[in-house]
């Protein structure tokens, strides 16, 4: 009998059972962050939009009066305002982090002197086209394109087809062609030289067709937002359904997003923290 099979039979099935079982490298990684509000003071909110490399925390006013913007889609994760006020910022680590509207990355709170930021939300309505849940709930196609990535977006890709997560059990195929794909995935920050390629990719896709924005660069610029290269993002250039966070998202983040574009799973992250961002 042959080495491998006898490995094979000793080691057992390794593939994950996700979605239908969580997955024990769930808190490996993670995947995102959320803030709760509640343990933020003023003074706190401008000191962590100091510690921030990218525009994912921005203060307006100072620690008396003024206003903090979160934004998750511009999070790298580099864990500056996890380190310096854990009670307050904290990392996610589970997979469900994908959600169907830019919108709903984003939150804000204000705070008055005296009191501490109070949150500010918008409702924010679900955009999937019924039609193409209906057509995509079974098998997915995706087409992949490299707008302009550093690579990292690009190696947990390639961990889905291996056999710990193996996207076909899911019903979900990448393809080369997009004449043949029912969904288009990008990851980067689109550079000048990629927009028009990106363009004509999603104009040969037939009809109905799903845009997934994966990464930060894709969803909103990253470190590169404001270049004079970067065309980005995503959503300024193609009509995106779902949104990937994390800077690189892990593959069972990126299988959650798959997922969620087909109507086959369910929003549960917010930045805001709470039940949903635990």
């Amino acid at each position: 009998m042959s080495r491998w099979i006898g490995i094979g039979l000793h080691r057992g099935v390794l593939t994950t059972r996700y979605p239908s079982r969580p997955d024990p490298a769930d808190g490996t990684a993670p995947s995102a962050v959320a803030l709760e509000i509640s343990e933020l003071s003023g003074v706190q909110a401008v000191e962590a939009a100091g510690l921030c490399p990218t525009s994912a925390l921005r203060t307006d006013g100072d620690a008396s009066e003024g206003s903090i913007t979160f934004d998750a889609g511009q999070c790298v994760m580099c864990g500056a305002c996890v380190r310096a006020f854990p009670n307050a910022f904290r990392s996610v680590h589970r997979p469900e982090v994908a959600v169907r509207s830019r919108e709903r990355l984003s939150v804000r709170a204000t705070w008055t002197p005296g009191s501490g930021p109070a949150l500010e939300e918008a409702a924010v309505a679900a955009t999937l086209a019924r039609r193409s849940l209906r057509l995509f709930r079974h098998s997915l196609h995706i087409r992949h394109v490299d707008a302009g990535s550093c690579n990292g977006c690009e190696s947990e890709l390639q961990m889905l087809s291996a056999p710990q997560y193996d996207l076909h059990r899911l019903g979900l195929f990448f393809t080369p062609t997009p004449r043949h794909a029912d969904a288009l995935l990008v990851t980067g920050v689109v550079t000048r030289q990629m927009e028009q390629p990106l363009r004509d990719t999603y104009d040969a896709m037939p009809e109905p067709k799903l845009v997934v924005a994966a990464g930060v660069c894709a969803i909103g610029g990253g470190p590169f937002a404001g270049s004079l290269m970067v065309h980005g993002p995503l959503d300024r250039i193609l009509p995106v359904d779902v949104y990937v966070p994390g800077c690189p998202p892990t593959p069972l983040a990126l299988l959650h997003g798959l997922l969620l574009a087909v109507g086959r799973a369910e929003e549960r992250y917010h930045p805001a923290g709470g039940s949903d961002g635990a």
